[in-house]
Order: C-alpha cells, then structure tokens, then sequence
C-alpha cells in the first residue's frame, strides 16, 4: 500500500483533539504500541532501503496482545512510503527470521496511541512517545495511481494548519530517528 505520512509536534494536544471532537469525530481509547525496527546493515534513509518493524499491539491489557510484521520503505524521490502490514503467531520466530535475513535491530519505539478514521483512506494518530516529550499527531493517507504524491502531502499539511498546527512543527523524521539508535 502506497501511502503519504505527515507528522508534527502538537503545541496544544487538547486544542487539536477539541478541534476534532467540534465536528463530530472522536479518536478510539488510548491503547499500546511498541515497535523493534530492523534495518538492513547499511541502512541509511536516502537510499530507499526497506525497515521491518515487529510491532506489538496492546488494545485491552486483559486480552492477548496482537504481533504483526510491518514492512516499511520509503521513497524519497516520490514522497511516499509503500507499507505492507500482516498480524504474526510467533514473535520470537518472526524476530529470528528478521536476523537471519540480514537486519539488525536499530531503534525500539513505544507509544501510547489513539486512532481516528477522518474518511476514506486517512487515518489520524495521536501519538505519545515513551522517551519524548509532548504529544505528535500523524496523518496517513493511503493513494493510488492515480494521486500525486505531493497534492495528497499538501492537502494534509493544509489539514493540520486548519487544526492550528503550525507547518514548522512538521517532521520528516522517523520516531526512530528521533528517539536514536538503541
């Protein structure tokens, strides 16, 4: 799936959630997110190489947690990134295979995040990182063929400045990157 990301540092958390709630949509109860990112041994991001995520979803903490395989790899000439997402069985073997096919693990990023469908295609998350200060919102729009990437980014940067958030709080880093290697 080809998708268009755009993410920023919330001035104002409440302010931004308030917004959202005056017209009618509501973001789903904060649950759990931990992700171990590998990367390929000269993984550098310029040069479009993929990342695997092992991603750890605690939705209710009296349940199982879910564990899925995220393949992530973005194009920097294009603006987008292709994302391929499958649910896993087994953690620990999927970590092996991850090792054995040449990655290591880079960064290790957990989250306390909540989720909003804002139509057909984005999604909005509200993000807080464990080792980061502050709350992030991060919009996903999923396009086709059809879409250029750079209208999809401009119409959801033009979304967070009717939501009053500033385009200098906009951040082209991973939250990988942001946080550092491990």
């Amino acid at each position: 799936m080809k998708r268009v990301i755009v993410k920023a540092k919330l001035p104002n958390k409440s302010e931004f959630v308030s917004m959202l709630n005056d017209i009618s949509m509501k973001f789903s109860a904060p649950f759990w997110q931990h992700d171990r990112i590998f990367v390929p041994k000269d993984f550098r991001r310029d040069k479009n190489l993929p990342r695997l995520s092992l991603r750890t979803i605690v939705k209710d903490p009296q349940k199982p947690a879910t564990y899925a395989l995220v393949l992530r790899r973005h194009i920097q000439t294009k603006g987008i990134d292709v994302v391929n997402f499958t649910t896993i069985k087994d953690y620990t073997e999927a970590a092996h295979i991850i090792h054995q096919l040449g990655f290591e693990l880079k960064y290790e990023v957990g989250r306390e995040r909540q989720e909003l469908v804002m139509g057909e295609g984005v999604k909005v998350y509200l993000d807080k990182i464990d080792s980061l200060p502050g709350y992030y919102a991060k919009f996903e729009s999923n396009i086709t063929n059809d879409t250029e990437a750079e209208e999809a980014r401009d119409d959801l940067t033009n979304t967070f400045e009717i939501l009053k958030v500033n385009r200098h709080n906009i951040i082209d880093a991973s939250f990988g990157e942001i946080i550092g290697p491990i």
